[in-house]
């Protein structure tokens, strides 16, 4: 059996980096899809999540519940993902400025039939992104997924459910104008 993450968190405390590398392999993928959302491309979100765990390694003795390592390393993914944007959109003035353009240009294409999950799932709150992510693409159990959301079960089943219908009617409309 796998140990806990509070076990996890007071041996790396204890000097032992190998249980923190345990730490990442049990969140690395929720941090990157994240990091994916705020970012929008695969190298930025993996920069991203490894400028998270370093973070996390940083402040792990800052953390007073040890058996909140979960939400704690998702809440910092999501401010970093914030400054990542921040700091981008501040860059992006910076050279649209200097280049002399006013405006940008915003990509309004239909999503082409590869990125239409991607395309569908920006459009849902963070929550049910979260859920979905947890759930399918993280594999983790629904147990798991409500605590890291901080939901009860049926609370954490509702947000699911809730994301799914809302990709089933995106996909739905993509099947309609579909040529």
């Amino acid at each position: 059996m796998a140990p806990a993450d509070d076990e996890l968190v007071q041996s790396t405390l204890s000097g032992d980096a190998e249980s923190f590398g345990c730490l990442y392999d049990r969140y690395a993928g929720i941090v990157r899809a994240i990091a994916f959302e705020k970012t929008g491309n695969v190298t930025d979100a993996q920069d991203l999540t490894q400028d998270v765990f370093l973070r996390a390694f940083e402040k792990l003795s800052s953390l007073r519940d040890t058996t909140r390592f979960g939400p704690w390393v998702i809440g910092i993914a999501r401010l970093a993902g914030k400054q990542w944007r921040r700091t981008r959109a501040r860059d992006r003035h910076r050279l649209v400025s200097e280049v002399g353009v006013s405006t940008l240009e915003i990509n309004s294409s239909p999503a082409l039939p590869d990125d239409l999950l991607h395309a569908a799932m920006i459009e849902l709150d963070e929550s049910e992104r979260m859920a979905l992510h947890l759930f399918y693409f993280d594999e983790q159990p629904a147990q798991q997924a409500r605590l890291l959301m901080g939901l009860s079960l049926s609370g954490f089943y509702r947000v699911l459910e809730r994301a799914r219908a809302r990709i089933k009617v995106r996909l739905c409309e993509y099947e309609e104008t579909k040529p």
